[in-house]
């Protein structure tokens, strides 16, 4: 009782190492493609996919946009970007429309004016440039757009971030904000930086660092500054307190999808505003549309390219095939209504990330180690769909951004690594359980084959056409009495060894020893469609080995062996017979009975090998057999036609054999006529090719017993067995 249980204490202990080193192994591998960003593609299609369950939300009426759509463009007759001084225009409509700041979402790169050579642009200032400029300065709550990093232009090598408009033209610094786009390694935008570190020497107060929506923000809120605090990962303007991710970026919590904006969501059309008659600017200044609005104007066209991949890329929908990128300027009142509006994301810390991956795994590993198999599986998969209802609901109500895919890998690998850890185990104890249960009796292909497919093993038993054949050794009773215990053991060994080897050879399964006697089944435990050719070829190798081993043991002056064999194929019911605890691997039903009956049956023919009406049609392209009676054995009420296994065809018969089967084989459909005496000679010349032919004496004598005592008229040629 105690190395029971100590034997158990042991297994269980072996049990928690394997599942905590699994546990460990498994935090180690997420961690380290966490640290290689191998989730960040998927962790990101996850966030944007939150952002569609929960849809738009409502814009910040304080900045309206205004649009350089393809209105604009067939209004004003233009193929691209409106000239300078249609911005200095529009700047001054604005204004008089009681716009409280402006924020130009466009790229001044060069001057306009030709040179001296009249092949080149931008060594002058041309008339439009210099409207213009007169326009920023007169209002100098006008801010234009410049990059933090763009390439160096090749005929001036002056980089553009210097300057966007010559100094001579444009001097006010704090009318410049930077519109880069930060994507993420699929091209989304997804993050915005409100202040640059680009130019860390221009004081922050001269506005040189802080981007276009952090611009429109302070115009909105009349804030001064804005700084970041670094260290704690916030940023401050006015009154609101930006959370930050660890690289200082802001989650942009998009409020509005394409779509919205293309329904006028705060949207005037650029052309609108330049048209100052009553039917354009009028009408914005009849319905306030403008009043002490901070406006923001940029490209809405598509040939622009001045769009960008966002979550809302596919709309609100969860799942759709159109693809609608959003112009930057929209993402810029995206950016700018996030912190108007505090609806702040918090981002997730790396330390969060550990601490969830470390949670999924050791809950994911205490839930397989209790519960094992698909019960486990089945938690494994319910905690993976828990969190992410919990991730998804953190992200709705409370604005949390909770990682999903790194954790769930975890959970995901902890269970299948535990699974294949349980499936492992059980393997290994069942294929010790197949081995121990069939490696005496089946050939070691076949117990390799079960081990890999062990549900071929059907419990309680299944039907299946086979075939089995029953051996017995003649007179093994008389030998038994001649021969000491010892020897018996001894000769019974040596018999059965050979008998068996030949039996596996053949693919068959030893089903029992009775004594002397041997039943086995061919086409079982894996499917077989030779099972009967199999059956008789072992049969036939059967008496091949026993001569030899008969001449053998009559040399050492031990007894002679021979021995009878029964075949029969047929339906029967293959599987595990017996209790929960004690089972045997067997075959059961009347077709075995009957292969029983036809080795006993030899006794009444002079034959060794005898099988049934049913395996010879399986075989008979591959064996030559011989009929020899409609049988009705013991047990049976209707005839059973039976034949002689002679040999495998490619072998075939010694002539003088060939000749007596030829002869007998005509007595005997004479004698299935009726015509004894003609019956009778053919069985006499078939004895004159072999004179020891069992079968041809039996019919003589058969043949002279119904001229003495014919049999009846309806006589059928069954002959009944009266013994077993």
């Amino acid at each position: 009782m105690e190395k029971e249980k100590d034997g158990s204490n042991k297994k269980s202990l072996g049990a928690v190492i394997a599942y905590s080193l699994i546990c460990i192994g498994v935090i180690a591998f997420v961690l380290i493609l966490t640290r290689l960003q191998m989730f960040d593609t998927t962790e990101n299609a996850t966030q944007d996919l939150m952002f569609r369950i929960r849809g738009v939300e409502e814009h910040n009426d304080d900045i309206v946009i205004v649009g350089i759509d393809p209105q604009t463009l067939d209004m004003l007759s233009l193929i691209g970007m409106p000239p300078r001084d249609y911005h200095a225009t529009l700047i001054e409509n604005l204004y008089k429309a009681g716009a409280k700041a402006v924020l130009f979402d466009v790229l001044f790169l060069t001057l306009t004016g030709v040179q001296e050579d009249g092949e080149h642009f931008g060594g002058v200032a041309s008339w439009s440039d210099s409207v213009f400029a007169d326009a920023l300065l007169m209002y100098p709550e006008t801010t234009i757009a410049r990059k933090t990093i763009v390439e160096m232009n090749d005929a001036t090598q002056q980089s553009v971030a210097e300057s966007p408009i010559p100094p001579a033209l444009f001097r006010n610094l704090n009318q410049i904000a930077f519109v880069d786009m930060y994507s993420d390694g699929d091209s989304f935008i997804r993050r915005a930086k409100l202040i640059s570190d680009d130019h860390e020497d221009v004081p922050p107060e001269l506005g040189w660092n802080y981007s276009f929506a952090l611009k429109a923000v302070m115009a909105v809120m009349d804030a001064d500054t804005a700084w970041v605090d670094t260290d704690r990962h916030l940023a401050y303007v006015g009154d609101r307190v930006i959370p930050l991710n660890e690289e200082n970026y802001m989650v942009i919590n998009y409020a509005m999808d394409e779509t919205t904006f293309q329904k006028g969501g705060g949207y005037i059309s650029y052309e609108q505003v330049y048209d100052d008659s009553e039917w354009g600017l009028g009408v914005l200044m009849e319905k306030g549309r403008l009043k002490d609005k901070v406006v923001m104007i940029g490209a809405a066209w598509p040939e622009s390219h001045d769009n960008f991949p966002t979550p809302f890329l596919k709309g609100t929908s969860i799942y759709s095939k159109n693809e609608d990128l959003m112009y930057g300027v929209h993402i810029h009142k995206n950016i700018a209504t996030t912190i108007l509006e505090n609806r702040f994301i918090k981002p997730y810390r790396h330390w969060h990330m550990i601490a969830l991956i470390i949670f999924m795994a050791v809950l994911s590993t205490l839930i397989n180690y209790r519960f094992k198999g698909f019960l486990g599986l089945f938690f494994s998969v319910a905690i993976v769909l828990v969190y992410a209802f919990l991730a998804l609901q953190a992200f709705l109500t409370m604005r949390w951004q909770i990682p999903f895919i790194a954790p769930a890998v975890a959970t995901v690998i902890t269970n299948y690594l535990s699974v294949v850890t349980y499936n492992f185990l059980s393997e290994r104890k069942q294929k010790a359980m197949i081995r121990g249960a069939f490696a005496q009796y089946v050939p070691p292909a076949v117990v390799g084959e079960l081990i890999k497919n062990p549900d071929l093993l059907t419990l309680g038993g299944e039907e299946r056409v086979m075939s089995v054949i029953f051996s017995d050794v003649a007179g093994f009773t008389t030998i038994s009495e001649s021969l000491t215990p010892t020897e018996l053991v001894e000769l019974l060994n040596e018999y059965l060894t050979a008998m068996t080897d030949i039996v596996l050879d053949y693919d068959g399964i030893i089903d029992k020893y009775e004594g002397d006697a041997i039943m086995a089944e061919f086409g079982a435990p894996l499917p077989d469609e030779d099972h009967a050719l199999k059956a008789c070829y072992t049969a036939i190798d059967m008496q091949k080995r026993l001569k030899v081993l008969r001449e053998k043991l009559l040399a050492e002056g031990k007894a002679e062996l021979r021995a009878r064999v029964g075949i029969n194929s047929g339906p029967m019911v293959i599987g595990n017979m017996g209790s929960t605890r004690i089972f045997d691997y067997t075959v059961m039903g009347d077709n075995v009975n009957l292969s029983s009956r036809l080795e006993g049956a030899n006794k009444a023919y002079g034959t060794y090998i005898m099988c049934s009406e049913a395996t010879r049609k399986m075989v008979e392209d591959k064996i030559i057999t011989r009929e020899l009676d409609l049988l009705q054995v013991k047990g049976k009420t209707e005839g059973v036609l039976v034949h002689e296994v002679l040999a495998k065809m490619d072998e075939g018969l010694d002539e003088a054999m060939e000749k007596a089967v030829e002869c007998y084989n005509k007595g005997h459909e004479c004698y299935k006529n009726k015509q004894w005496d003609e019956g009778i000679k053919h069985f006499k010349e078939a004895l004159e090719y072999v004179p020891d032919d069992p079968p041809s004496k039996v019919y003589i004598q058969r043949c002279e017993d119904f001229k003495i005592e014919p049999p009846p008229e309806d006589w059928n040629g069954i002959f009944i067995m009266r013994t077993k």
